[in-house]
């Protein structure tokens, strides 16, 4: 019987679990990435990833299931949730917390509430970035196995192969050299969140987001797409661009294009946001679409600067994460709210009304006007220090992308699948609809790596 060979296009989180699984079947593998490093944005991702009725759920008496999962993913999608591509997501989310933990050690303990979900479900570890923690452990395994792994880096994608109708290889560049590799093919390439060039997704899709600042590498380009629908690839969704929330404004560089995520995880905390005159404006943990629609509003009503607030019993909840953004000058730490008040020209009595307001919202004596109810660290205090950064909305992820099936089975315009080409993570459109939820992004990367691994093999 031949040996099952797997080229996985992309050495992000989806296409290190469609290798690292396409080996547990059977198959050798060779991984391409088109920059030095693996990794892709996957390493920068901070707020976790989505499990329900896990283990760490379970010891901290945290209550879900798969459905209600399904659910909270169904709602924010809307009109355009594709329920098959959510079940798979749904169903898959405590097997592959199992698999991350077990077999690459990666410490998913901690649960987070973030925005959209019914209940906390967003795993992370005690230590720095879950997105890097996952990725590093996935790569360093995989480096570990060179008889039947071989990584390519530098080695860009420009072809697919084809024999009778099927997928049977690729064509890559690599140090002013074309050469090809034959096998199933299964695209991981990531989004399209930095194609900002003449005529590229961004400005055929959504040309009003090309003056927004960008979280993602310069590899986001959308390379899977058009490899895909260079061989009669269907897209879907393409308009479907997630803009997230917060993004840090650099004192240093304000207008920076390039920015770092705040991740949601500092809301999620206990985090708060509030506009020039010190008052908030939004529930904070709402879905990622409705909060960045509010920032805009306050921005468009004169209201600028926002800012995230964080008293010490938030930050000291998310230390690794506060200590990275401190390091870098994108967080500042006052003695107090009040020197803050000063330094920033809110009148102080303001301050004062807004943290009374959350903390008795917190304790139910009265209720949010913005109908807030997950709190977490949720007293503030003028007197206490505080940690501030000035935020502003970032184009941050793609929906949309390549149309796949639940067994990660790249479409063609027709409905019918391509034989041989596969496709996981941010390169698959229709997941997430209209809007992800905090904490699906790494886990669509590994529960369709994983089933696009497997599938590749043809088990």
């Amino acid at each position: 019987m031949t040996t099952p060979r797997t080229i996985v296009v992309g050495g992000g989180l989806a296409g290190l679990s469609a290798a690292h699984t396409a080996l547990e079947n059977g198959a050798v593998v060779v991984l391409l990435d088109k920059k030095p490093a693996l990794g892709g944005n996957s390493v920068k991702a901070s707020s976790g990833i989505n499990g329900a009725g896990t283990a760490a759920q379970k010891q901290q008496n945290i209550t879900d299931s798969p459905e209600e999962f399904y659910n909270d993913t169904v709602a924010s999608a809307r009109d355009l949730a594709r329920s098959h591509l959510i079940k798979a997501l749904t169903d898959s989310s405590v097997p592959t917390l199992e698999w991350l933990t077990t077999n690459f050690g990666v410490d998913l303990s901690l649960v987070a509430q973030l925005g959209g979900h019914s209940v906390p479900r967003t795993h992370r570890g005690k230590g720095g970035a879950p997105g890097w923690a996952m990725t590093s452990a996935l790569v360093k395994k995989l480096e570990a196995q060179p008889d039947r792994a071989t990584i390519l880096k530098g080695a860009k994608v420009v072809r697919l192969l084809q024999e009778g109708g099927r997928v049977t290889g690729v064509e890559y560049e690599v140090g002013g050299q074309k050469k090809t590799e034959e096998g199933s093919v299964v695209i991981a390439t990531g989004g399209y969140a930095a194609d900002y060039a003449e005529g590229g997704y961004l400005s055929q899709f959504r040309p009003e987001l090309l003056a927004v600042p960008t979280t993602n590498g310069d590899h986001a380009t959308g390379d899977g797409h058009r490899l895909a629908v260079s061989i009669g690839g269907a897209l879907c969704d393409m308009d479907q661009v997630q803009v997230h929330p917060t993004g840090f404004v650099d004192p240093k560089d304000p207008g920076a294009t390039t920015k770092f995520l705040a991740a949601e995880a500092l809301r999620g905390v206990g985090g708060i946001l509030i506009d020039k005159l010190g008052a908030r404006f939004v529930d904070e943990l709402e879905r990622r679409d409705t909060v960045t629609e509010k920032m805009q509003e306050v921005v468009k009503g004169g209201r600028a600067p926002i800012r995230l607030l964080l008293n010490p019993q938030a930050a000291k909840t998310l230390e690794a994460h506060v200590g990275f953004y401190k390091s870098k000058g994108l967080m500042r730490e006052y003695e107090s709210a009040a020197a803050f008040a000063e330094d920033a020209k809110i009148p102080l009595p303001n301050l004062r009304d807004t943290f009374e307001a959350h903390t008795a919202y917190a304790q139910g004596t009265a209720k949010d006007l913005f109908g807030k109810m997950n709190f977490t660290n949720a007293s503030y205090s003028l007197d206490e220090p505080l940690l501030v950064a000035e935020m502003t909305p970032v184009v941050h992820y793609t929906m949309g992308g390549i149309v796949v099936d639940e067994d990660a089975r790249v479409l063609d315009t027709d409905g019918s699948p391509i034989p041989g080409l596969f496709a996981a993570g941010e390169a698959i459109g229709g997941v997430h609809g209209r809007n992800r939820l905090g904490g699906s992004s790494l886990l669509e990367a590994v529960v369709f790596g994983r089933i696009a691994g497997k599938s590749s093999t043809g088990q």
